[in-house]
């Protein structure tokens, strides 16, 4: 499969070494599109804008990766810890990040002529960046959309509302095409953008990488953070207070210790990458399971898959404030085959998907979250009785494939141009 020779400019703010959530997408469409062969020129933001990074990236002779000075206004430029608001507009790297990367992308406009452009949000500086690029030459651009706009779900504020609907109205004005991450966040944008997306738009859902899991055979440190003597919980990932609320689980918890279901010798849950859980503390303390929980640093993506290889169990958590979305992680998750605890809302995206697969508890509350970690504790003994070290099922996941998806992409580029 070849494309002859098209350039395309990628315009990503997450770009290795960012450890970012939007990174696994992104990388695994350049890695793709090059290898089908597009010339892929990526313009994207220094690593110091990343509060994540891994360590162990390097750019490859071959990539035409050119970064753009992006700071981090919280970060980088409050005095003792003090800003103007107005500074992080349209984001907290667009005051620099805007400037620098028009400026650096003009030059690389000149010197690649690309055929097409294509962006991805969540941030909207970004899509602002290659809308002004884009018209700059009359290219025909992409604009890909895995979130939907804050204002769209919520409320950043009066003033970052009202800028953010510009700069989304302008996207998709003048973007050639629009692609979705899932068909919930399609669905709102027609609602309420109408023909403008409707007659436009696919969705490019997000999905596992094959050769992740092929590359944690290489490792060389395989230690994990489980216990041998304990069932392993394991959430990868960040957690929020409104969306992505932990409570319901740390309340089933301390049901099942009272119980004597679970204690801290045979039950562990562990927190990677979701801070260090002091503002857990007091609930954790109150309900007597400081024992059970762990909160551990962030590791690189192929450690984290390693990592879920290795747990006895997952834990998702999707609460109804993102219904439209789908945590990226949800695929890896998947095609470890590990027994699955999903929490989510019954009408949202992830636990539609979730709902088609074997091994996938879905619950929503207390006493459903109970049932599901008792039923995954028995199903692990019955296993171990047999002398079978952990519980797997078989799903059949080809269709979530990066590969499947990068090939979403491929087309609609090539179609394009």
């Amino acid at each position: 499969m070849t494309n002859h020779g098209k350039t395309l400019l990628m315009i990503a703010f997450e770009f290795p070494p960012s450890n970012g959530a939007s990174v696994p997408r992104i990388e695994s469409f350049y890695r793709y599109l090059k290898q089908w062969g597009w010339k892929v020129v990526v313009l994207t933001a220094s690593p110091k804008a990343y509060q994540r990074i891994d360590n162990s990236y390097q750019d490859g002779k071959d990539d035409l990766v050119y970064r753009a000075m992006a700071l981090d206004v919280p970060r980088h430029l409050s005095i003792k810890g003090k800003y103007l608001s107005a500074m992080e507009m349209p984001d907290r790297w667009g005051l620099t990040w805007i400037p620098c990367a028009l400026v650096k992308g003009k030059k690389l406009l000149k010197q690649y002529k690309p055929d097409v452009v294509w962006s991805s949000s969540p941030i909207p500086s970004t899509h602002y960046i290659a809308q002004k690029l884009s018209s700059e030459e009359n290219i025909p651009w992409v604009a890909d959309y895995r979130d939907p706009f804050h204002y769209m779900n919520g409320s950043a504020g009066k003033r970052l509302d009202k800028q953010h609907r510009k700069i989304d109205s302008q996207t998709l004005k003048q973007a050639s095409k629009l692609t979705f991450a899932t068909q919930q966040v399609l669905d709102l944008y027609c609602k309420e953008y109408g023909k403008l997306v409707s007659e436009k738009s696919m969705v490019i859902e997000n999905g596992f990488d094959e050769r992740n899991f092929e590359s944690i055979r290489s490792l060389l440190d395989c230690k994990t953070p489980f216990s041998d003597k304990k069932f392993s919980l394991y959430y990868s990932g960040v957690l929020y207070p409104h969306g992505r609320d932990p409570k319901p689980v740390f309340e089933a918890l301390s049901y099942l210790k009272h119980q004597e279901v679970i204690s801290s010798k045979s039950f562990e849950l562990i927190f990677q990458g979701a801070g260090k859980g002091i503002e857990f503390v007091s609930i954790l303390d109150e309900l007597n399971i400081r024992d059970l929980v762990t909160f551990i640093p962030p590791v690189s993506f192929i450690r984290a898959v390693h990592n879920m290889l290795s747990a006895n169990a997952l834990l998702l958590i999707q609460d109804r404030r993102f219904n439209n979305q789908i945590p990226g992680k949800i695929y890896e998750y998947l095609r470890t085959q590990r027994p699955i605890l999903v929490k989510s809302d019954s009408e949202g995206a992830t636990h539609n998907l979730a709902s088609k697969f074997s091994g996938v508890f879905l619950a929503q509350n207390r006493s459903s979250i109970q049932e599901a970690i008792v039923t995954m504790i028995n199903e692990r003994n019955a296993a171990l009785k047999k002398n079978i070290q952990s519980v797997s099922y078989s799903r059949e996941i080809y269709l979530y494939s990066r590969e499947n998806k990068a090939l979403q992409l491929h087309e609609l580029l090539s179609e394009l141009i």
